[in-house]
Protein backbone atom coordinates (compact mmCIF):
# COMPACT_ATOMS: atom_id res chain seq x y z
CA UNK A 1 0.00 0.00 0.00
CA UNK A 2 1.33 3.42 -0.93
CA UNK A 3 0.42 6.35 1.33
CA UNK A 4 0.86 9.98 0.32
CA UNK A 5 -0.05 12.43 3.08
CA UNK A 6 0.42 16.09 3.83
CA UNK A 7 3.44 16.37 6.09
CA UNK A 8 1.88 18.70 8.63
CA UNK A 9 -0.07 18.33 11.84
CA UNK A 10 -3.37 20.02 11.07
CA UNK A 11 -5.16 17.92 13.67
CA UNK A 12 -3.77 19.42 16.85
CA UNK A 13 -6.34 20.37 19.50
CA UNK A 14 -4.28 23.51 20.12
CA UNK A 15 -5.26 26.41 17.86
CA UNK A 16 -1.77 27.95 18.06
CA UNK A 17 -0.14 24.70 16.91
CA UNK A 18 -2.62 24.24 14.05
CA UNK A 19 -2.21 27.87 13.00
CA UNK A 20 1.60 27.65 13.00
CA UNK A 21 1.60 24.37 11.03
CA UNK A 22 -0.91 25.78 8.54
CA UNK A 23 1.09 28.99 8.15
CA UNK A 24 4.31 27.20 7.14
CA UNK A 25 2.61 24.47 5.12
CA UNK A 26 0.34 26.73 3.07
CA UNK A 27 2.99 29.45 2.69
CA UNK A 28 5.19 26.87 0.95
CA UNK A 29 2.28 25.75 -1.23
CA UNK A 30 1.36 29.31 -2.26
CA UNK A 31 5.01 30.15 -2.90
CA UNK A 32 5.25 27.14 -5.24
CA UNK A 33 2.12 28.27 -7.10
CA UNK A 34 3.55 31.78 -7.41
CA UNK A 35 6.80 30.38 -8.79
CA UNK A 36 5.45 27.68 -11.08
CA UNK A 37 2.14 28.91 -12.47
CA UNK A 38 1.13 32.07 -14.31
CA UNK A 39 -1.32 34.18 -12.36
CA UNK A 40 -4.04 34.19 -15.00
CA UNK A 41 -4.48 30.47 -15.62
CA UNK A 42 -7.54 28.57 -14.42
CA UNK A 43 -5.49 25.78 -12.80
CA UNK A 44 -3.87 28.21 -10.40
CA UNK A 45 -7.21 29.77 -9.44
CA UNK A 46 -8.67 26.32 -8.78
CA UNK A 47 -5.67 25.32 -6.65
CA UNK A 48 -5.91 28.55 -4.65
CA UNK A 49 -9.61 27.91 -3.99
CA UNK A 50 -8.86 24.39 -2.74
CA UNK A 51 -6.05 25.62 -0.51
CA UNK A 52 -8.28 28.41 0.78
CA UNK A 53 -10.88 25.84 1.91
CA UNK A 54 -8.16 23.86 3.67
CA UNK A 55 -6.89 26.94 5.52
CA UNK A 56 -10.40 27.93 6.54
CA UNK A 57 -11.09 24.41 7.83
CA UNK A 58 -7.89 24.28 9.89
CA UNK A 59 -7.96 27.79 11.33
CA UNK A 60 -11.64 28.77 11.57
CA UNK A 61 -13.45 25.49 12.29
CA UNK A 62 -13.68 23.35 15.41
CA UNK A 63 -15.00 19.90 16.20
CA UNK A 64 -16.90 18.07 13.48
CA UNK A 65 -16.96 21.23 11.30
CA UNK A 66 -13.21 20.91 10.73
CA UNK A 67 -12.63 18.73 7.66
CA UNK A 68 -8.88 19.07 7.10
CA UNK A 69 -7.06 16.89 9.65
CA UNK A 70 -3.69 16.03 8.15
CA UNK A 71 -1.14 14.28 10.34
CA UNK A 72 2.56 13.60 9.91
CA UNK A 73 4.10 10.29 8.89
CA UNK A 74 5.12 9.46 12.47
CA UNK A 75 1.44 9.19 13.44
CA UNK A 76 0.68 6.99 10.41
CA UNK A 77 3.69 4.84 11.26
CA UNK A 78 2.37 4.19 14.77
CA UNK A 79 -1.11 3.48 13.41
CA UNK A 80 0.01 0.99 10.75
CA UNK A 81 2.40 -0.74 13.14
CA UNK A 82 -0.54 -1.48 15.46
CA UNK A 83 -2.03 -3.50 12.61
CA UNK A 84 1.27 -5.36 12.07
CA UNK A 85 2.12 -3.54 8.89
CA UNK A 86 5.76 -3.09 7.94
CA UNK A 87 7.21 -0.01 6.28
CA UNK A 88 9.18 -0.77 3.13
CA UNK A 89 12.01 1.52 2.12
CA UNK A 90 12.73 2.89 -1.32
CA UNK A 91 15.59 1.41 -3.28
CA UNK A 92 18.55 3.55 -4.27
CA UNK A 93 17.50 3.05 -7.88
CA UNK A 94 14.01 4.36 -7.14
CA UNK A 95 15.38 7.46 -5.40
CA UNK A 96 17.85 8.03 -8.23
CA UNK A 97 15.02 7.86 -10.80
CA UNK A 98 12.95 10.35 -8.77
CA UNK A 99 15.89 12.76 -8.69
CA UNK A 100 16.38 12.40 -12.45
CA UNK A 101 12.74 13.33 -13.04
CA UNK A 102 13.06 16.22 -10.61
CA UNK A 103 16.07 17.63 -12.46
CA UNK A 104 13.95 17.99 -15.61
CA UNK A 105 11.63 20.36 -13.78
CA UNK A 106 12.47 24.06 -14.33
CA UNK A 107 12.31 24.87 -10.60
CA UNK A 108 14.15 21.79 -9.35
CA UNK A 109 16.38 23.90 -7.11
CA UNK A 110 13.29 24.78 -5.01
CA UNK A 111 12.06 21.22 -4.59
CA UNK A 112 13.35 18.76 -2.00
CA UNK A 113 13.23 15.00 -2.45
CA UNK A 114 16.19 14.08 -0.33
CA UNK A 115 14.61 14.16 3.13
CA UNK A 116 14.03 10.72 4.61
CA UNK A 117 12.00 10.09 7.74
CA UNK A 118 12.60 6.47 8.63
CA UNK A 119 11.95 4.71 5.35
CA UNK A 120 9.54 7.37 4.08
CA UNK A 121 10.40 10.01 1.52
CA UNK A 122 9.56 13.58 2.47
CA UNK A 123 9.05 16.04 -0.37
CA UNK A 124 9.15 19.76 0.18
CA UNK A 125 9.40 23.23 -1.23
CA UNK A 126 12.44 25.32 -0.30
CA UNK A 127 13.08 23.22 2.78
CA UNK A 128 9.50 23.13 4.09
CA UNK A 129 8.06 19.60 4.19
CA UNK A 130 4.94 19.25 2.05
CA UNK A 131 4.16 15.54 1.59
CA UNK A 132 5.34 12.20 2.86
CA UNK A 133 5.41 9.13 0.66
CA UNK A 134 5.59 5.71 2.26
CA UNK A 135 5.05 2.09 1.26
CA UNK A 136 3.54 -0.54 3.58
CA UNK A 137 2.82 -4.26 3.59
CA UNK A 138 1.39 -6.70 6.09
CA UNK A 139 3.95 -8.69 8.02
CA UNK A 140 4.19 -12.43 7.31
CA UNK A 141 2.31 -13.28 10.49
CA UNK A 142 -0.59 -11.03 9.55
CA UNK A 143 -0.66 -12.41 5.98
CA UNK A 144 -0.89 -16.00 7.25
CA UNK A 145 -3.81 -15.03 9.43
CA UNK A 146 -5.65 -13.64 6.37
CA UNK A 147 -4.85 -16.70 4.24
CA UNK A 148 -6.43 -19.00 6.85
CA UNK A 149 -9.50 -16.80 7.26
CA UNK A 150 -12.74 -18.20 5.82
CA UNK A 151 -14.96 -15.60 4.17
Amino acid sequence: MVVVESEANHNSPSFVNRFTEALFFYSAYFDSLETCLDQDIETRTTMEEILNKGIRSIVAMEGSDRITRSIKIDVWRAFFTRFRMVEIGFSDSCLYQANLVLKRFPYANCLNLDHMNGKSLITGWKGTPIHSLSVWKFSRDQRRRFLNYRF
